[in-house]
């Protein structure tokens, strides 16, 4: 049950929390984030076609957009994260239980992209390469387990609640 009440309110709380933390902290939180997590994927290339484009992301219902590109600094790829940029060459909106969902691959990008809880607007081409190399990574592979399981029962309390309601 505490777990369900957690899931309830997590939204409300993570968007208070973004809304009042500066968007410079933030950028620099994701993108520690993201040069960590897909450190390996950044080293054998996988995002090399990000160079210098910038992908716009929105999750919704936590207030929360930045842009994300890849760049070189001193002979590595790194993520570069912003709060963004003015003309991003793809923009993607999602809501926190579809980020869930995907993130916890419990669905696969196309089904949110069809169901329309992954939308996609500006250079589809980019867009298409972003959604398919998110599909080949596994964060359980990644991610601490703890931190894993608990992403894996916040997707799935999530969706037991929507279904009650």
């Amino acid at each position: 049950m505490v777990i369900t009440k957690v899931v309830e309110f997590a939204p409300r709380l993570l968007q208070a929390t973004l809304t009042r933390a500066p968007a410079s902290f933030t950028t620099a939180v994701i993108e520690r984030l993201f040069n960590q997590v897909f450190k390996a994927d950044l080293d054998q290339g996988s995002f090399d076609f990000l160079t210098d484009r910038w992908a716009a992301i929105e999750v919704r219902d936590l207030a929360l957009k930045f842009t994300v590109s890849v760049q070189q600094q001193q002979q590595k790829t790194r993520f570069n994260i912003a709060s963004s940029v003015a003309a991003p060459d793809v923009s993607m909106r999602v809501d926190w239980p579809a980020l869930l969902q995907l993130s916890t691959q419990q669905v696969d990008p196309d089904t949110l992209f069809f169901r329309r809880k992954l939308l996609l607007t500006g250079d589809t081409e980019l867009g298409l390469q972003i959604k398919n190399l998110l599909d080949t990574i596994e964060l359980q592979e990644r991610l601490p387990g703890p931190c894993y399981r608990l992403l894996s029962e916040f997707s799935n309390q999530t969706n037991r609640v929507k279904a009650l309601t």
